[in-house]
């Protein structure tokens, strides 16, 4: 039977893999259409940003877990070091998420059939770019309200935990007081 560390595992493993794949999806469309959007050629070097970004920061992700856990094979407790890694690789794609926003959503009817047109822009690196910046803006908001409804949390357990301790000094006895 599979336990619960196993299944964490194996779920990071596939999301890494998915995420990845989308990563690599971003840098061959980007990399391949840098020529193919003369409406502003700001959005495929947005898309290719984006993946280079997630490529780089799974593969130091991968190489610091992977050191960490050589030093400490027994310990699942370190990993800040992913933790810090992760959020600086979130808001870097946040930051890059503006001006590629604005390269994308400033030019939302481009000529998709004709590419002598100068508002030609290759539509599967159009649609990438869109949905990229509408995903990152939404991760960033959904990790920011998380993280804001956790340090509640936090703060809350903190309060709670502090007043228990300050309501035992009084009690002479366990009998009559909650702990």
């Amino acid at each position: 039977m599979p336990t619960s560390a196993h299944n964490l595992l194996v779920g990071t493993a596939i999301s890494l893999i998915c995420i990845n794949m989308l990563a690599v999806a971003m840098v061959i469309l980007g990399a391949g259409n840098l020529a193919n959007c003369p409406l502003h050629p700001g959005i495929v070097v947005y898309l290719l940003g984006s993946g280079v970004t997630v490529l780089l920061t799974t593969v130091a992700g991968v190489a610091i877990q992977t050191r960490i856990n050589k030093r400490y094979p027994l310990s699942i407790d370190r990993r800040w070091p992913n933790t810090a890694l992760n959020t600086v690789s979130l808001l870097i794609n946040v930051a890059w998420s503006i001006p590629g926003g604005y390269w994308v959503f400033s030019s939302m009817v481009p000529d998709f059939t004709d590419p002598s047109n100068p508002n030609y822009c290759h539509k599967d690196s159009f649609f990438l770019s869109m949905w990229t910046c509408i995903i990152t803006w939404c991760m960033a908001l959904f990790l920011i309200y998380f993280w804001v409804k956790l340090d509640r949390a936090i703060v809350r357990n903190d309060i709670k935990s502090a007043s228990q301790e300050d309501d035992s000094r009084y009690c002479e006895d366990s009998s009559g007081c909650d702990t």
